[in-house]
């Protein structure tokens, strides 16, 4: 590596600090404009869109970020730091991006050093020690531009930056292109849920003597008229307590060592996927059988939808293995034919009713008599058969992009500090090093 430079990022780069926006223009509606805050940016860095920050006020042009913008974040609530320093390149798609403060813009100083590759660079091992080490504050972590510029590297010539990052962007375009299938497909699947089971979309259809829109088979299942309840004839409005089964979760004594860090996944809300990724594989946390046998929690089989009941309210995930959870959790599986695809959309669709009726406040809590006060329209077993026969699939394909994306993640993790050191070489990364990495 005598072509390898050493380098240091303040010779590099400057890093511009964000405004600081009045919070009176924070709305908990959607509007044209979002503030990047710490929240925006993964674990391990890059841009994440499932907790957007809406603002309705004046915006200073010098403060709206452009797409492909390099930005690091200088701010971490989290006990570890999660993501103090981690950088992220601004997506082209969605929503105009606000500088907000304690958000660093990078910009470079030499235009022959990619920012793409800075941005990698800046999701290091190495570099991640050097910023938390000389971070300050104890409950909120801080750093800044001059400790951040203060890391020191080799920097290798231009062309062998462009195809480090190519092989790393490789990587995270395909992590990206499925959770976007997964958005499509899982938005696919609540279309369908409410068309059948909230809208009688099928019912009313009949009734007005529209063209049938759903095969013969499909299309007989449906009545062709609506009851007295307002719901399709034969079915009837139920509590969502008749659709499910609420399981309460528990939590060992986090005193006693030997009922945790076993093999048992224990879900808590902080292992919630992003929206549209649905599946919970593994959990920040883990325990022990001994765990399980002198405390509440139970295990759940794999298929079983997890709710967050108290703090963070809403939060859902399918278990993709058996598992058990916390007592903020609650474990709901179908009761009457109810599939596990139609109780994780129908507790979704609890949660938006219940966001509805308070008026756009978070509710602070789920309790049993939540789910008691809520009704739903309960189809026969046929339909609930039917529904489980279309929309299977669709969740069986998020499951696996969601498994093939942790693979690619941990693959890029692994190659990231080989190949920013030069331990890895671009073309070395043949298959066959890809496996060994």
């Amino acid at each position: 590596m005598i072509d390898w430079q050493p380098s240091s990022l303040a010779e590099l780069i400057d890093i511009k600090h964000g405004f600081a926006f009045k919070g009176q223009h924070f709305v908990d509606y959607q509007t044209n404009d979002v503030l990047v805050t710490p929240g925006n940016f993964a674990i391990g860095g890059g841009f994440k869109s499932d907790k957007l920050k809406y603002y309705d006020g004046p915006v200073p042009d010098e403060y709206v970020l452009q797409p492909g913008d390099l930005i690091v974040t200088m701010t971490d609530l989290s006990k570890q730091a999660d993501t103090l320093g981690y950088s992220a390149i601004v997506p082209k798609d969605g929503p105009r991006l606000l500088h907000n403060q304690r958000i660093g813009l990078v910009t470079s100083k030499d235009k022959a050093i990619s920012l793409d590759f800075l941005g990698w660079l800046m999701r290091t091992p190495a570099y991640r020690n050097c910023v938390v080490g000389s971070a300050t504050g104890s409950t909120v972590k801080h750093t800044s531009p001059t400790r951040i510029k203060e890391f020191e590297f080799l920097l290798p010539p231009e062309n062998e930056q462009n195809s480090i990052s190519a092989t790393l962007n490789a990587l995270d375009h395909k992590i990206e292109l499925n959770r976007r299938m997964n958005e499509t497909l899982e938005a696919q699947a609540r279309a369908l849920f409410r068309d059948w089971f909230v809208d009688f979309g099928p019912v009313k259809a009949k009734m007005a003597g529209d063209t049938p829109y759903l095969a013969p088979d499909l299309w007989s299942l449906f009545p062709d008229r609506l009851g007295d309840a307002g719901v399709p004839e034969g079915w009837k409005f139920s509590p969502l307590t008749e659709h499910f089964e609420i399981i309460g979760g528990g939590t060992p004594k986090t005193s006693i060592a030997d009922y945790w860090n076993g093999p048992i996944p224990w879900f808590s809300v902080v292992d919630t996927p992003s929206a549209c990724d649905v599946f919970v594989f593994r959990t920040e946390k883990t325990i022990t059988q001994e765990g399980i046998e002198n405390s509440s929690a139970r295990i759940v089989r794999a298929g079983t939808t997890i709710i967050s009941a108290r703090g963070t309210v809403g939060n859902r995930a399918i278990a993709a293995q058996d598992l058990t959870f916390n007592q903020s959790c609650y474990a709901l599986q179908g009761l009457s034919g109810a599939s596990d695809e139609f109780v994780y959309l129908a507790a979704g669709h609890m949660v938006d009713r219940l966001k509805s009726m308070a008026h756009g406040s978070v509710f602070s809590t789920i309790t049993r008599k939540t789910f008691e006060g809520l009704s739903l329209a309960q189809p026969n077993e046929a339909l609930h058969e039917a529904f489980r026969t279309i929309v299977s699939p669709l969740f069986s394909k998020i499951r696996a992009n969601v498994a093939e994306s942790h693979t690619l993640a941990q693959t890029r993790d692994l190659l990231l500090p080989k190949l920013m050191s030069g331990e890895i070489r671009v073309g070395e990364v043949s298959s066959k090093k890809l496996s060994a990495a």
